[in-house]
């Protein structure tokens, strides 16, 4: 029998033994790990833009209520952005901020303002990181009892405040109709 043994037939030994990333393993983790990054990105776009997009649908929603709720009742029906649920918030000196949420107004006693038996609707805040704001002129949409929306056309920026070029905009027409649009010629804009 022979004393020496080769390398080869050495015992194995776990504390002995080489540990590392061959070259074709490592190029390969880089490229998993790229594309898994470079789809992050991707997957982290698809999300904000159908937040916007829920937020902008939100809007026309709330829009075509109060809307209905003026032919309904035949009446001027008013919704305002608001911060306390309980006035109209005033606009700031460039915009009107409408992500804190808003509120649908019955106007009875025709002052203008909301009052506590007039309130028909209380919206919450947005999602966190959504900005919808529309121009400092329109800080408030009235519908009539025929369903026209007094005034000129208002337009809302509805943006992510991490990405503007992310953004929807809804439209409302004088008669009343609102609808969403990807681009506007309005000055309102999230950036």
């Amino acid at each position: 029998m022979n004393r020496f043994r080769s390398s080869l037939q050495r015992p194995f030994h776990p504390l002995t033994t080489i540990r590392g990333f061959t070259l074709q393993e490592m190029l390969v983790s880089l490229c998993i790990s790229g594309t898994l990054a470079g789809g992050g990105a991707g997957v982290w776009g698809a999300v904000q833009q159908n937040a916007i997009t829920a937020a902008a649908n939100d809007l026309v929603t709330h829009l075509a209520l109060v809307r209905s709720e003026a032919i309904t009742q035949n009446t001027r029906v008013t919704i305002c952005p608001t911060v306390d649920r309980q006035a109209c918030q005033p606009a700031s000196s460039d915009y009107t901020a409408w992500q804190t949420g808003w509120l649908v107004y019955v106007d009875n006693n025709a002052d203008g303002k909301p009052q506590v038996d007039e309130i028909v609707r209380l919206q919450n805040s947005v999602s966190n990181g959504i900005v919808i704001r529309s121009s400092r002129a329109r800080g408030h949409v009235t519908y009539q009892p025929l369903g026209t929306a007094g005034g000129s056309t208002i337009t809302f920026a509805v943006c992510s405040a991490r990405d503007p070029s992310l953004a929807r905009y809804v439209v409302v027409s004088n008669s009343g109709r609102a609808r969403v649009a990807q681009t506007t010629t309005s000055n309102v804009k999230c950036g």
